[in-house]
């Protein structure tokens, strides 16, 4: 393993700083890289971080005087090698500046890629012990579920071997939290066991971790919570209101003190808070009921934990409570998921909070390669093909005593230095890009571009093997060849057959990607238009959400009588869930047969399908007063030939979590989430829903301000000591439901226009250098009569077969992917031939009009100006 600093930075910083200055650099530089070498094993990764902090002591202050800097051979090289650089940008403007955008865009777009797939993949990975800590979840016929008993964690701390520790966490959302004259609704409150702060890397900046959540009614508030309740108070032992501590039946409330203040939760977690409450509020007996599935358990794991034990377990012990038949094995059991994998991996029921998907960062970072590739294929293809335009230079300069050495270091050079400028371009043009892309994809990514190590060392290995590829090769052949050779007119084309072979490829490459690109583009918005806009079954316009809370249906009726007295509202309804929201499951069984069904379930009043537009189509409504016991249900579609197969369902008797009532009417199927999943059976019933659910309003779509000021007015008079009433428009949901396949969208797009314009690019400068080495040929066959047209034929005939050959690789490329992508909806398009029939044509024609513009001007150009020289 490498213990010394790499000698080449260290003579550069001995040519550059002065005397005075560099024995102290060196020596602190040293002392650095032992330093970071013992904490940081890795050799190659200290190096490089060594060469970048050595970077910073190029100051004016620490160089040498002017002269002594000039008068060194190193620098006159370095200053002939700038200059000739820079003449020959000056002489091939185009064929530079297109050199130079192309690796540009390639070279943003492609760290832009790699910064957000990089945040996306870090989400939890800050908690020291990330690696032992697991989520239980459970699996049921092939479904799992993230929630999950309140009593599943103290049983397996107590059962399973191998636990070092547990934390429960319990999601407490639209509660409301009072201090004072401050009142406000928070979504984001917690219950949390006091091991939260061991298992966790939260930092506590006020209070005793140890101590804080083991009091009951205490609550811990994040910085920003703090800040917005209590300013430049103390916070600390100060009393707050939580509408959650609200006792249903005396309404009296019980106060929480704060017992700790922690810094707010980083972004990259899908643990998201602003308040930790105690749970030690409620009997231990409580905490340890096996009931219901809405519990968020973490388990700590001891390095050499046997985690096939604890699953065979914590089957046996789900099978005994729950009157499994073991012989029925259908999947049942416990559900390991590792903590740093939960945002990227998992969409199990009762997910905490909206996942990420690993396949849009997969194709996210593909796209970027892709535009990287293409990018550098452009680079790559122009740099030979000018290379072997300086044959005869690079044979004037070995006559006159230059060394291969010399030479290799000279062309390597120089194109280093285009490396190094568009690399310095490029880190610009991201530096601008980032917040942008911020904004737009609402990540907190990082905004200092300059300072991120991974970020440079990805761009110093794209430019060093940029470096290999395009300047290496031509730098040995070109100084191989001897100065008889290279001062031959042909000594190019003699030595660049193989190039010729390697640039076509590239090309193929480059056009197949292209293809790729712009159909998967084309299949995605058809996607997603189709996803948007197909009828889900009920009308999702015009239709404003209250959710409810035990404070706002303590008074709803007056609530809801005075929103009634608004013209703008059509209808209102209450139910337990709502379309675009998840809906609880239970268990559905006809009334004398033990069997029981899973049913997605709705309480819901007799307005419900009304204001939705549901389409009734057997049976009669909801009665609007029903006793106890006597409970009416719909079934959907799905439900009623799933259960009931071929029997008259109308009348039928089922109970569906203990409440027994009668199926009175049949409802269409309709989509209650996205459509990446299929439709299930729903059970509608009218039974009285008083612990939270929402209002769906049914408004005037031309009156949506009145409809606004209605509900205001409203909740101001009925509820004058609450915080304003929360309003969701239900269309807003489903959209929310569609974020990042709208946004997959948005990149996608700019990614193909990106493509498209880097092939065009690079496609011009090759059929411009084309043109140009056969120009004195196209003046000759102009001479002897040959027509414009012919002459296009022939110059674009090698595009027609590396065209022909980019679709045979394209086109099925395409289709594999767009296949691929397409499996994760439940409603899909089908994937036609005439899409990709038009895409390749469409690209096929601007491939060809870019390079037939360029040979039509060859074409039509004075063949007496050509040969006037020869």
């Amino acid at each position: 393993m490498r213990t010394t600093p790499p000698a080449w930075i260290d003579r550069l910083l001995e040519w550059y700083c002065s005397d005075y200055f560099i024995e102290e650099v060196l020596g602190d530089l040293h002392e650095w890289y032992a330093h970071r070498l013992k904490h940081q094993p890795n050799a190659r990764f200290t190096s490089l971080r060594y060469c970048f902090t050595a970077m910073g002591y190029f100051t004016i202050s620490r160089s040498k005087p002017f002269h002594r800097l000039v008068d060194s051979p190193k620098y006159l090289a370095m200053n002939m090698i700038l200059k000739a650089t820079f003449r020959h940008l000056r002489r091939e403007r185009f064929t530079g500046a297109v050199r130079i955008i192309n690796l540009v865009l390639g070279i943003s777009f492609f760290l832009l890629s790699l910064i957000y797939a990089r945040y996306e993949l870090a989400y939890d990975a800050y908690h020291s012990n990330v690696e032992h800590i697991y989520r239980i979840g459970s699996s049921d016929d092939g479904s799992a579920w993230a929630a999950q008993p309140i009593g599943l964690g103290p049983w397996v701390l107590d059962n399973v071997p191998g636990v070092e520790s547990m934390t429960r966490f319990i999601p407490m959302r639209s509660t409301s939290m009072k201090f004072g004259d401050r009142v406000f609704y928070e979504e984001k409150g917690i219950m949390a066991d006091s091991s939260v702060f061991t298992m966790f890397s939260y930092e506590l900046l006020r209070g005793n971790p140890s101590t804080a959540l083991l009091e009951p009614f205490s609550v811990i508030l994040t910085e920003r919570l703090a800040k917005k309740y209590f300013g430049d108070q103390d916070p600390m032992g100060q009393l707050v209101e939580l509408s959650f501590d609200t006792n249903s039946r005396t309404w009296e409330n019980t106060p929480r003190k704060v017992t700790g203040i922690m810094r707010d939760v980083p972004a990259q977690s899908h643990l998201q808070f602003d308040f930790i409450c105690s749970p030690y509020t409620f009997s231990d007996e409580w905490l340890r009921a096996w009931r219901n599935f809405w519990v968020y358990t973490f388990i700590q794991f001891e390095p050499t934990a046997d985690l096939d034990l604890a699953r065979e377990l914590a089957k046996q012990e789900y099978t005994q409570r729950y009157n499994f038949d073991p012989a029925e094995d259908t999947g049942r059991g416990m559900v390991l998921t590792p903590l740093k994998k939960i945002h990227l991996y998992t969409n199990h029921e009762k997910e905490l909070a909206h996942n990420g998907n690993i396949y849009n960062v997969y194709i996210l970072l593909s796209m970027g390669a892709l535009v990287l590739i293409i990018a550098c294929i452009n680079f790559v293809n122009l740099t030979v093909i000018k290379g072997f335009d300086r044959a005869k230079e690079i044979g004037v300069r070995k006559v006159v005593g230059a060394s291969r050495r010399q030479l290799i270091l000279q062309l390597m050079a120089e194109n280093f230095i285009l490396l190094l400028l568009a690399g310095i371009i490029s880190l610009g043009l991201l530096a601008i890009l980032t917040p942008s892309f911020r904004s737009f994809s609402g990540l907190a990514l990082p905004l200092n571009v300059f300072q991120d190590v991974s970020i440079l060392s990805s761009l110093l290995l794209i430019l060093l093997g940029l470096q290999v590829v395009s300047g290496l090769y031509p730098a040995l052949v070109l100084s191989g060849v001897t100065p008889a050779e290279s001062i031959k007119s042909s000594v190019a084309s003699i030595k660049s057959g193989n190039i010729g072979l390697i640039r076509k490829t590239l090309i193929v490459l480059q056009f197949s990607l292209s293809f790729i690109l712009v159909i998967g583009s084309i299949i995605v918005f058809q996607q997603l238009s189709y996803i948007q806009n197909k009828q889900l079954g009920f009308e999702k316009d015009q239709i404003a959400l209250i959710p409810l809370n035990k404070l706002i249906l303590r008074e709803y009726e007056a609530f809801e009588k005075q929103l009634l007295q608004s013209p703008a509202i059509q209808s209102i309804s209450t139910a337990s869930d709502v379309p675009g929201y998840r809906v609880q499951r239970r268990g559905l069984r006809k009334l004398g047969e033990d069997r029981e069904y899973d049913v997605r379930a709705m309480f819901a009043d007799e307005t419900f399908i009304d204001t939705y537009g549901f389409h009734l189509l057997q049976g009669r409504a909801f009665s609007k007063q029903i006793s106890r016991g006597k409970n009416e249900f719909y079934l959907n579609e799905t439900a009623a030939r799933q259960f009931f197969g071929r029997e008259d369902v109308i009348g039928q008797r089922i109970t569906v979590s203990g409440d027994t009532g009668t199926v009175v009417g049949i409802v269409q199927d309709f989509n209650f989430q996205s459509l990446h999943s299929d439709i299930e059976a729903v059970a509608i019933y009218n039974i009285p829903w008083a612990f939270g659910g929402y209002a769906s309003i049914r408004f005037d779509p031309v009156q949506v301000q009145s409809v606004l000021e209605a509900i205001e007015m409203a909740g101001n008079q009925v509820y004058p000591n609450l915080p304003p009433v929360d309003v969701v428009f239900l269309d807003e949901r489903f959209e929310q439901l569609y974020e990042a396949e709208n946004q997959l969208r948005t990149i996608i797009l700019v990614f193909c226009l990106v493509s498209i314009l880097l092939t065009l690019s690079g496609l011009i400068g090759v059929a411009s250098y084309n043109v140009k080495k056969r120009e004195k040929e196209i003046a000759v066959r102009k001479v002897l009569g040959c027509k414009t047209p012919e002459l296009v034929a022939l110059l674009t005939r090698s595009f027609l077969w590396l065209l022909a050959i980019s679709l045979a690789i394209g086109l099925p490329g395409a289709y594999f992917l767009s296949d691929w992508w397409l499996a994760d909806f439940a409603y899909r398009v089908p994937v036609k031939p005439g899409v990709f029939v038009v895409s390749a044509v469409a690209m096929v024609l601007v491939i060809l009009q870019g390079s037939g513009l360029i040979t039509l001007k060859a074409a039509l150009s004075n063949p007496a100006k050509t040969l006037k020289n020869e």
